[in-house]
């Protein structure tokens, strides 16, 4: 069992680093390391993980620790996870989770793979409605990450509120007023729709990225139309993709190469 406090504590603060630092294990020795660590920690670890290590983690774990890392992820995590999900295993892996917590985990099985369920980035900043704008600017200028990222609203029960502009927040008129009273109202996409029907939505014109949000009005993560219009792009029959052609090349080339210096100098 893994009962090192400081690779605990690591892992919980920082799970982005410790993806990249694990992206090249086998899944022979990821999946015990994953299986040892607390469930909350290992779903956000779980979360960052290259997008093919992922898939092949998620084939190889066993059906009830795929059930608990689902129940104890954060709502974008969750849905990171499911997306990487085969089909298959679906049924198993909700059987082994407790009743009382199989609703949640029952929706997002239901999301087919090309909607804005399984396509939402968790780069995103959450803040309550009633935070004062002057509060808010404080904590984000005390913030290590300084990365432009959409700012959304929630009410008390974590439900969307709209979407709040930073130039609104630092506005000296605004700075003793809650966020929720200058955020826009920004109508969210929903986590069913497919990225072709969302690209018709006409607020494209004036947002770069749109909220999208599950049946409960919570929201699942963030969309931006470049990423939409490749994947409604890839989604029709029978197009060829260039682009995609060489990054798939590309990638098998860089793991080639990646596995001969391991075999030359040996695994860090």
């Amino acid at each position: 069992m893994l009962d090192d406090p400081l690779v605990l504590e690591f892992t919980a603060a920082r799970p982005e680093e410790v993806a990249v630092l694990l992206a090249n294990r086998e899944l022979g020795e990821l999946a015990p390391f994953i299986a040892d660590l607390p469930a909350a920690s290992a779903a956000a670890l779980c979360a960052r993980l290259p997008s093919w290590k992922l898939t092949g983690l998620l084939g190889v774990l066993d059906a009830a620790l795929v059930g608990r890392l689902l129940v104890a992820a954060q709502a974008d995590d969750a849905v990171a996870l499911v997306s990487h999900l085969h089909e298959s295993r679906y049924p198993g892996v909700l059987q082994t989770v407790a009743e009382s917590e199989r609703g949640p985990i029952y929706q997002l099985l239901e999301f087919p793979g090309h909607t804005l369920a399984a396509l939402v980035s968790p780069d995103f900043i959450r803040v309550g409605a009633e935070v004062l704008c002057r509060d808010f600017c404080e904590q984000l200028s005390d913030a290590s990450d300084t990365r432009p990222r959409p700012v959304l609203v929630v009410d008390a029960q974590g439900r969307y509120q709209g979407m709040l502009r930073l130039r609104a927040a630092y506005a000296r008129l605004n700075r003793a007023r809650p966020v929720g009273q200058v955020a826009d109202t920004l109508e969210p996409l929903s986590g069913l729709t497919d990225a072709a029907t969302a690209l018709r939505s006409r607020q494209w014109a004036e947002f770069a990225e749109m909220p999208v949000v599950d049946s409960r009005h919570r929201i699942l993560g963030v969309v931006n139309r470049g990423m939409l219009e490749r994947v409604a792009g890839e989604s029709r029959p029978g197009e060829f993709s260039l682009e995609k052609v060489v990054t798939e090349l590309a990638g098998g080339y860089l793991s080639t190469c990646g596995r001969v210096l391991e075999s030359l100098l040996g695994r860090p």
